[in-house]
């Protein structure tokens, strides 16, 4: 299924990202305390993608004909 998450945060030391999509999402962890994101994409590796997630003020969660759209920023 085409999951999809959208973020604005910081992906490492000067890495900042603004409304960044990423697709062929299997897995969202909300770590509360360091407060960051993790994203595992659908790929050979079964990536993580961590996000700093401080900053941010607003989450959301939409299920369109049975997928899931988080946007964090």
């Amino acid at each position: 299924m085409p999951h999809q998450v959208t973020v604005t945060g910081t992906l490492g030391p000067g890495i900042a990202r603004s409304a960044m999509v990423v697709q062929n999402v299997n897995e969202v962890v909300f770590n509360l305390n360091p407060k960051i994101l993790r994203v595992r994409v659908d790929d050979i590796n079964g990536n993580w993608k961590d996000v700093d997630i401080s900053a941010a003020t607003t989450v959301t969660c939409t299920i369109t004909s049975g997928n899931y759209a988080f946007v964090v920023s």
